[in-house]
């Protein structure tokens, strides 16, 4: 029992010992971390395929009538190199087609417009420069073209006839057509005073009679004048007032726009729409037929912005009296409240028995401004 005793507390001695020295021996150092996973992200090339680029720098010559085009291209002609000669005669084109008319016409303003009008009417789909040769030299090729001229003729004379030289067609009157309109020999001694002070006739033929009017599908009866908003505008002769837009109201846009939709179906301008929508704000005096002989004139001022009080129908009203101020009554600006476009627009209508004309209807445009400079110097 003795031994058995001995035996545990040499046991118990070695347990203790054991615990003593473990805690007095140092911590092993720590564990160092390990470092972390960097990873690395490797730029992504992408190589594409190579796509040779064609270097279009050809050789072109142009005549100076735009009738003619020579091109001198690499014999090894590429595709890109047939889109820009479609480009390039597309764009000789159209100088080619002003050219033209400017030739026919002599006036940049309607010869421009004509040419917007064609350019509408056929969708730039006028077939205008045939090829003539080809020609290899060296490492150059060199393609010729010409203007077919007879057939741009064909397509573009009927707007030069119509509107370029009214007179060569017969001109029918406004309402109707037993007679022809009067003569320039029938008016050698009508004279007038300028509507707006110190505002000449305009020289462009886009402001003068027989212009086209597209927007309403007729023709141009007068002569714009254009002058700031309010300027005072006066009678050009002696005469009775027959109409006095006093209480003016401007129509509604969408059914200014209505209107001139219904005067498309038609194909022409409506008396009624031109009458009392278009020409907004209005003067009419009558000159009797003291001013052209065996003619009836009456005198129209639109697109005012005033009419003077004491202008009312049946008041006499002398050559150079103030009648009102100009404005832009009946145009599209107008209806949207602005006060863009402001000008004068007047007429001379002529009536015998007949019909109706207005003045400088059906003559040539080249001789139209210099008549119309005689009877207005003053």
């Amino acid at each position: 029992m003795i031994i058995a005793f001995r035996t545990k507390i040499i046991f118990l001695f070695r347990i203790v010992t054991l615990a003593w020295l473990i805690s007095c021996t140092p911590p092993p150092p720590p564990l160092e971390p390990e470092p972390p996973v960097v990873i690395t992200l490797v730029d992504t090339v992408i190589i594409e395929k190579e796509i040779p680029v064609v270097e279009i720098d050809p050789f072109i010559h142009i005549s100076n009538n735009f009738d003619e085009i020579t091109c001198i291209l690499p014999v090894n002609i590429e595709e890109e190199h047939f889109q820009f000669i479609d480009s390039l005669l597309n764009t000789v084109a159209q100088q080619s087609l002003q050219y033209l008319l400017y030739e026919s016409i002599q006036d940049d303003s309607l010869s421009v417009l004509l040419k917007q009008m064609i350019n509408n009417d056929y969708m730039f789909t006028i077939p205008s420069f045939e090829f003539e040769s080809a020609a290899v030299s060296g490492d150059s090729l060199f393609l010729q073209y010409k203007l077919n001229k007879a057939l741009l003729n064909h397509f573009i004379r009927p707007y030069i006839d119509l509107y370029g030289h009214p007179g060569q067609k017969p001109i029918a009157p406004l309402f109707t057509s037993n007679h022809r309109p009067p003569a320039k020999d029938s008016i050698s001694e009508l004279k007038l005073l300028l509507p707006c002070e110190n505002v000449p006739v305009p020289e462009r033929a886009l402001l003068l009679p027989n212009a086209p009017r597209n927007y309403r599908n007729g023709t141009h009866r007068g002569i714009d004048f254009y002058v700031n908003w309010g300027s005072p505008v006066r009678a050009v002769a002696d005469g009775v007032v027959i109409r006095a837009d006093q209480h003016y109201k401007e129509i509604p846009s969408e059914f200014r726009k209505k209107l001139l939709a219904e005067a498309k179906q038609l194909g022409h301008t409506p008396s009624d729409v031109f009458e009392h929508i278009l020409v907004g704000q209005s003067v009419y005096i009558d000159h009797g037929f003291d001013l052209v002989p065996d003619y009836r004139t009456v005198s129209i001022y639109a697109h005012l912005s005033h009419v003077k009080p004491e202008i009312k129908p049946g008041e006499l009203v002398a050559t150079g009296q103030v009648m009102g101020l100009s404005g832009n009554s009946g145009t599209e600006p107008s209806t949207l409240g602005t006060r863009k476009g402001a000008h004068l627009h007047w007429e001379l209508i002529l009536q015998d028995a007949g019909g109706e004309y207005y003045l400088g209807q059906g003559w040539d445009t080249e001789k139209l401004y210099q008549e119309l400079i005689r009877i207005f110097s003053e």
